[in-house]
Order: C-alpha cells, then structure tokens, then sequence
C-alpha cells in the first residue's frame, strides 16, 4: 500500500525509546522529515545516530530536548519544530509517565506526574501544533493512549483514569479540527512488549519463581490471539493514521490489543 508520507514532517514525543522510537524509525523508513521530543539529549542523539544509519531512505532528523510538563517547553517545541522543517504535517503524541501500584499509598507526586506528562502534556502538544495545521488546512495528530482507559485495573488506576480523559479528548476535539481538515484519532494498545512491560514482567515472574518466557506465555493465554502486542503493530496503524489513506477517519480510538478488551 502506498502510503504517501515521503516528504512530509512528524513531531514523535517520547521519541527516546519503546512505542515513540519504533514509530519514529517507521516514519523515517517512509522518508518522513523528523523531530525527536524526550527529555534526555543524549539518549535523543543516540537514538538520531541509530536511525539515520539504518538502511532506510534518508531524511532529515532533528532532536528536541524538552520537559513537556512546562507549557513554555512545549510552545518552544512547536515553534523550534516549525523553524527547522519549515511546516508540521504529522504530530504522535507518545511521552507518558504512569506508575503503578496502590491507590492509597501512591505520593502525591506520582498521581501529579501522570497527569502532567501524560494528560496536559498531550493537550498541551495539540494547543501548540494544531493551529500550524488548521492554518495550513492539513495534518494529523496521532495519541498513543492504552486499553487501560476502557478497563482500569486497581494497580493502574490513576493511569487509567489519564487515558480515560485523552480518548474522550480526542474524539471532543476532533470536530473542531475537522471543520480545518485536520484529523486527530487515538490508538490504545493492550499488553506490549515495551522495554519497560518487559521489566515489569521479569519482576513479576522472578516473585512467581518462573522464568520470564513462561510468565510472558502465560500473559498472553488471557488474550484471545493468544499474543501481546508488538511495538511494530502499534507504528503500523500509526503510519496508516498519518497518512491519507483513510481520510474520513477522525475522531476514533482504535484498540489494538488481541481482542483482550471486553468492553466496546
């Protein structure tokens, strides 16, 4: 399928590793112009060298670094974005930062923090983005949320309750985009193999005393596919979303997660 994307420009944040790398590498694979967002400027130049020595067609990259808790820094993005590759096309919000545990004995900091990088961090990226594109009469704003927002677990609720808001953020914004021809869905996967699902996991099946290939098997028995989500999944349908493939398609919170949601 041709997709369309070469040329154009992405905004990724959370760029730096898991879901935002994998699908900056699949921009960049489709010759799309990029810019990194993440807070660690080494790790974004790592991560800039990796990508643009990959044997993929070249495109420019450039990096961000930025602490998208401070509106200040992310107007900065948008307008240093728009500076260096001269118009913005395509905007993944990714950054997020969501702990898990207890309720009750969470700190005030850790229920602040999900809010913050995650909620207004997302919101605050389409304030500062989305006026380049309605401008322009053309774009695609991509949120990688979770299907933790249809189904909160008691380990996850502030999480949750962070994605619940984004999806409903998505589809409340989406008619006002629209009326300028710029689109905005959501993706939420389930269970994935992220680096950071795959410490959890070690550190799960280590207090079963099993080995994490068993307790990886036995996450996935509770999936009717009977397989987690790959990070290469969740860059495809990003690449379809940000294409003009399925032009209608604003709006939407598309689940991808083995069909382990039992609500619609």
């Amino acid at each position: 399928m041709e997709l369309g994307l070469q040329g154009q420009t992405a905004i990724v944040t959370g760029a730096s590793q898991g879901i935002g790398l994998t699908i900056a590498r699949a921009f960049h694979a489709e010759g799309v112009t990029l810019a990194l967002v993440a807070r660690s400027e080494q790790k974004l130049r790592e991560v800039a060298r990796a990508i643009a020595g990959s044997d993929v067609p070249r495109a420019p990259i450039h990096t961000l670094t930025a602490d998208l808790t401070m509106r200040s820094e992310i107007e900065r993005v948008a307008s240093q974005a728009v500076e260096r590759m001269g118009h913005i096309d395509i905007l993944v919000n990714n950054a997020a930062r969501a702990h898990t545990g207890n309720f009750f004995t969470m700190s005030e900091e850790e229920l602040q923090e999900a809010w913050q990088v995650k909620g207004f961090g997302y919101v605050g990226m389409v304030r500062a983005v989305a006026p380049h594109m309605m401008e322009r009469r053309s774009g695609s704003i991509i949120n990688i949320v979770g299907s933790a927002a249809r189904t909160p677990t008691e380990d996850f609720i502030v999480g949750s309750m962070v994605n619940g808001a984004l999806v409903n953020f998505t589809r409340g914004i989406s008619r006002e985009l629209g009326r300028h021809n710029v689109r905005i869905n959501s993706i939420s996967p389930g269970w994935t193999l992220t680096e950071r699902q795959q410490r959890q996991f070690e550190m799960e099946a280590a207090a079963k005393g099993v080995s994490l290939e068993e307790y990886i098997h036995r996450q996935s028995r509770i999936v009717p596919l009977n397989r987690l989500v790959t990070m290469d999944e969740i860059a495809r349908l990003a690449l379809l979303l940000a294409s003009n493939v399925l032009p209608a398609l604003t709006g939407e919170d598309i689940v991808l997660d083995g069909g382990a949601t039992p609500s619609i």
